[in-house]
């Protein structure tokens, strides 16, 4: 039986829960619910937030705990690292992804791609510059740790790589600002690889973007 996950597939954490999914070859199917509703906020979520994902015994929210759990429990433990250095490297990024990374580029996408797109609103000019200074200098920070491995935490992938995939190809492809990415020989190579992954490679292909 087919995993719920509850949210629209647009989503940046909605797709971090397909993706999870998909890399753990585990099926799912998404139900795109009104999380506002009293019986979404009563049965699934209390917070009125979206992914919300339905196990066999229990329902869990919040992307990066389903992230977790996922690799955890369905056979993804090579993502987490096999030695402490690497488990704490693993850790140390996907922490970064969280605090630094995920709220300029959500910012961008959401001014120059969403709100345009979906609501008919003009950009908010200082919003966007001041998060496309804050990611710039962020992605310099990441080329320089890329010249030296492969992936973030290393020369293997990871949860880590993992979580930055569905925001930051929306922003490559849809914000008009992806020479800040392509224009980083490293950074560049590292999205190239981590978005040709198969598992990724089949959530596009079955939800096309919009």
């Amino acid at each position: 039986m087919a995993i719920k996950i509850h949210g629209r597939q647009l989503s940046f954490y909605v797709r971090t829960a397909m993706l999870a999914m998909s890399e753990m070859n585990v099926e799912s199917e998404i139900i795109e619910d009104d999380m506002h509703s009293p019986e979404y906020l009563a049965k699934v979520n209390p917070f009125g937030k979206h992914p919300a994902v339905e196990f066999d015994d229990f329902i869990l929210y919040e992307s990066r705990a389903i992230l977790r759990y996922v690799v955890t429990n369905y056979g993804g433990l090579h993502l987490l690292g096999s030695t402490p250095k690497e488990k704490a490297m693993v850790d140390q990024w996907f922490e970064v992804q969280g605090c630094y990374f995920d709220p300029p580029v959500r910012s961008i996408v959401l001014e120059l791609y969403f709100f345009p797109k979906f609501e008919g609103r003009v950009p908010d000019v200082a919003v966007v510059e001041e998060n496309l200074s804050k990611f710039e200098k962020l992605l310099n920070i990441y080329d320089a740790q890329l010249a030296k491995t492969k992936y973030l935490a290393g020369d293997f992938y990871s949860m880590a790589d993992l979580a930055h995939i569905p925001m930051l190809h929306r922003f490559v492809a849809s914000s008009g600002k992806e020479s800040l990415v392509t224009s980083r020989k490293h950074v560049n190579a590292w999205y190239e690889t981590i978005t040709s992954r198969p598992a990724w490679k089949k959530i596009v292909e079955q939800y096309p973007d919009v």
